[in-house]
């Protein structure tokens, strides 16, 4: 089994998010493979005319040929981000736009996209310093990433996430940053077996 990890956390020290995340890799058992890929280094750029015109024949940058490949071929995929503006940062959502390749992710088979890709879980880790719980209408980051997992034909959904962390004290953060990592460690389990 294969668990490809996606950082897409920009505070490297002090991310609330990526916390969660790595005392929930802890948890994972030793015969589990554990990939990850940092966006904070791959230098994304959203398409535009420039990048567009410099991408390969087929429309596709090999590096996120390669990665999407790799990806799709994975059981879980696991991301970490902060919310931002009510959903995902830009960097992770040009990530998944480039990787969101046709015959690797989905195939079109002309009347509709089928996903085809091997995961069986995305599990999405977040903290949101607003008070904005799951479910709510203003969270619009895990409607995006379940409308992938349909896309891509990943079955599974799992979110992990704690709220409202700006307006409480430290030692109360911590203790929701905690509660998310017992519970996201669970999580993991349950997929993991």
């Amino acid at each position: 089994m294969q668990i490809m990890f996606i950082n897409s956390c920009v505070r490297e020290k002090d991310s609330r998010s990526l916390k969660i995340a790595q005392k929930m890799l802890e948890a994972v058992p030793d015969h589990v493979v554990v990939k990850s890929i940092d966006l904070n280094y791959l230098n994304l750029v959203p398409y535009n005319t420039e990048s567009f015109n410099k991408m390969g024949k087929d429309g596709v940058e090999q590096l996120f040929y390669d990665l999407s490949k790799e990806i799709s071929e994975s059981d879980v995929l696991f991301i970490a981000t902060p919310f931002w503006d009510m959903g995902i940062p830009a960097l992770l959502k040009t990530f998944l736009e480039k990787i969101s390749i046709p015959d690797v992710m989905f195939h079109d088979d002309g009347t509709t996209c089928l996903g085809i890709s091997k995961i069986k879980h995305m599990v999405y880790v977040c903290t949101r310093g607003m008070d904005i719980p799951d479910g709510s209408e203003l969270e619009q980051a895990s409607p995006y990433l379940k409308a992938l997992c349909h896309l891509w034909g990943i079955e599974n959904f799992h979110m992990v996430s704690a709220y409202n962390m700006d307006y409480v004290s430290p030692e109360e953060a911590e203790r929701r940053i905690e509660g998310a990592s017992e519970l996201g460690s669970l999580v993991m389990n349950s997929i993991l077996g």
